[in-house]
């Protein structure tokens, strides 16, 4: 049976687009089916490979089109940092070659799913591979989140929001706002406070299996649209005075293919070093 990739470019930077079409001419010589897909990936049925051209926020929202459908992920940086990537477009070719040749390991990527209740009826589900974060709208306004682990009241956070990720997400919002590092390939879960007026410790690592539930308040009950709930920063959420966030180890996992032998480690300084 022919293997078919599907082809996702960024369609705001102009040489993703381009590169679609050559990596797509590549892919069918060396007995592929290809798709190039422009918008939206919910509608892909079947492939084996997604070649996703572009930054981090390209192969998230990639990562949650396809959930759910085994489909290997290959990214080519087109974008800034590309934690996610080892290919940028300069030697995006190479990348392709070991692609077609085999020469690449794959590694599996946990990721978040979880529902907005309010009222005691949902009203939003998510899923995400980086990290949800919960975060007060207004700089008037202090938000306040009642963390659970399992059912049991684990602490109250007072101040500008609070960030659930997966080891994945643990070098994005999680990063920046003090919290630990992970191993892409663990199976945890790190919740770290922003700005927090008072917090016990950091950041809380908790097992993969665990569910965690954040109960919002404002203070004032009266308060409207006074926070957000953003998935992976891009899908975001109204959260109002009452609502409980609930968040877990989603059922599937993502499929990261890694065609080259650097470590995690390697690419984080890297990476980091670049930001500098």
């Amino acid at each position: 049976m022919q293997k078919k990739a599907v082809i996702i470019p960024n369609s705001l930077k102009e040489k993703s687009v381009e590169f679609a079409p050559i990596a797509s001419a590549y892919l069918q010589a060396n007995g592929y089916e290809t798709e190039i897909i422009l918008d939206r990936a919910d509608n892909v049925s079947y492939a084996d490979i997604a070649l996703v051209l572009g930054g981090d926020g390209t192969i998230l929202r990639a990562s949650r089109q396809l959930y759910g459908k085994d489909v290997l992920i290959f990214g080519i940086n087109f974008g800034h940092l590309g934690y996610l990537t080892e290919f940028g477009c300069e030697d995006a070719m190479e990348g392709l070659e070991r692609l077609v040749s085999g020469k690449f390991t794959i590694e599996e990527r946990m990721m978040l799913e979880g529902e907005i209740i309010r009222n005691g009826k949902k009203v939003a589900a998510f899923i995400a591979l980086n990290e949800v974060c919960a975060y007060r709208a207004t700089l008037m306004h202090a938000l306040t989140a009642e963390l659970s682990i399992n059912g049991k009241h684990t602490e109250t956070v007072s101040g500008d929001g609070l960030i659930i990720s997966t080891p994945t997400g643990s070098t994005s919002y999680n990063l920046s706002a003090g919290g630990p590092v992970l191993t892409p390939t663990s199976q945890n879960i790190v919740i770290t406070p922003v700005a927090a007026h008072s917090f016990s410790q950091p950041s809380i690592v908790t097992d993969g299996g665990d569910t965690s539930t954040v109960k919002i308040s404002f203070g004032n009950p009266e308060d409207k649209d006074c926070a957000f709930l953003e998935v992976d920063g891009n899908e975001r959420y109204e959260l109002y005075d009452g609502d409980t966030v609930n968040v877990r180890k989603a059922e599937y996992m993502t499929k990261i293919i890694k065609a080259t032998d650097k470590s995690f480690y390697q690419t984080l300084r890297e990476k980091l070093y670049r930001a500098e």
